[in-house]
């Protein structure tokens, strides 16, 4: 099977990046100390508003981000020192990381559209804006289809279908679970939809078992 044609290119997740930037160890800890500051202003702000993300998941969010971006995690033994001048290779420039953070605090930015992807089940999905981040309860789906394959082999040989798919989510967890038999057919309206999700299919190679209209 094969994904459709398009001229998009999906934006790739920042973990997966060259590390063609660089910034000194001091300039990255006064950069994760502003953010920091930041991230500790809001306190529950959010939290009381709308349910949204308190300062204590906001720090944590501060710290996959740090390791997203940064290629080597020794130098996070290295940020306690005054003045420290080694250069650090970075998969994204310092200043676009004072700007992803501000977005994440001023406009509330999701934040797996800034490092640009999700970790759902044992997956970690390509997003970006446009695409819908897959929610924590539609795993429940990927369950049961588990669980009613288990108790029918033959259901494997079946067709199954994603309709409006997004980031491919949904199809890639059945995917997986009818293995080289199956057949998934993932749908969607959006081009940028599609482009992730054609993304998503290639890097756990199921090209073959998922085809993407």
């Amino acid at each position: 099977m094969s994904s459709p044609p398009t001229s998009l290119k999906p934006q790739i997740p920042l973990f997966l990046r060259p590390p063609l930037h660089s910034a000194s160890v001091s300039d990255l800890r006064k950069w994760h100390d502003w953010a920091k500051k930041l991230a500790s202003s809001v306190g529950s702000t959010f939290l009381d508003s709308d349910d949204g993300t308190d300062s204590g998941l906001l720090c944590r969010e501060l710290k996959w981000l740090m390791e997203d971006a940064i290629e080597d995690h020794t130098v996070f033994s290295q940020m306690g020192i005054e003045n420290n001048q080694t250069n650090v290779r970075l998969r994204t420039g310092i200043e676009e990381l004072y700007n992803l953070w501000k977005q994440r605090i001023e406009e509330r930015r999701p934040f797996q559209y800034l490092v640009g992807c999700e970790h759902w089940r044992d997956l970690v999905l390509s997003v970006q804006d446009g695409v819908l981040i897959p929610r924590p309860e539609t795993k429940l789906i990927v369950d049961l289809v588990a669980d009613v394959v288990s108790n029918n082999e033959g259901l494997r040989e079946g067709l199954w279908a994603d309709l409006g798919t997004g980031s491919g989510a949904l199809a890639i967890g059945i995917g997986r679970i009818l293995g080289s038999c199956g057949r998934v057919i993932a749908t969607d309206l959006s081009p940028v939809a599609l482009s992730v999700a054609a993304f998503n299919v290639q890097k756990y190679g199921l090209q073959e078992v998922l085809n993407l209209l």
